[in-house]
């Protein structure tokens, strides 16, 4: 498919369907939802959903730049925390990490 008319770029270089697939909602874009509802997951009140995707987009950079460094951690999940405490590379592949659930830093 071409590129859509409505981008307002003029070097954008996207396809249509990059446009579609960059588009995404959080729990924040429905203030009214008080709870958040995965499939065979328990309810969990919107403010957690907020605290672990905000947690969860910081590991995904840690993660990254930890792959990219040639180490292999086995998670994604604390990959911040193993970046930032990890000396040796034991520490950072294979050393289990504590996570504050209730630190939304």
């Amino acid at each position: 498919m071409s590129h859509p008319q409505s981008c307002r770029e003029p070097n954008c270089t996207l396809s249509y369907r990059e446009h579609l697939l960059s588009i995404s909602y959080t729990s924040a874009a429905m203030p009214s939802r008080m709870v958040t509802r995965t499939p065979n997951q328990p309810d969990e009140p919107t403010a957690q959903t907020n605290i672990r995707e905000k947690r969860w987009e910081r590991d995904m950079g840690a993660f990254q730049r930890l792959l990219k460094d040639g180490y292999m951690p086995k998670q994604m999940e604390g990959s911040a925390l193993r970046e930032k405490q990890g000396e040796t590379r034991y520490d950072i592949e294979e050393r289990p990490v504590t996570i504050d659930y209730s630190d939304p830093r």
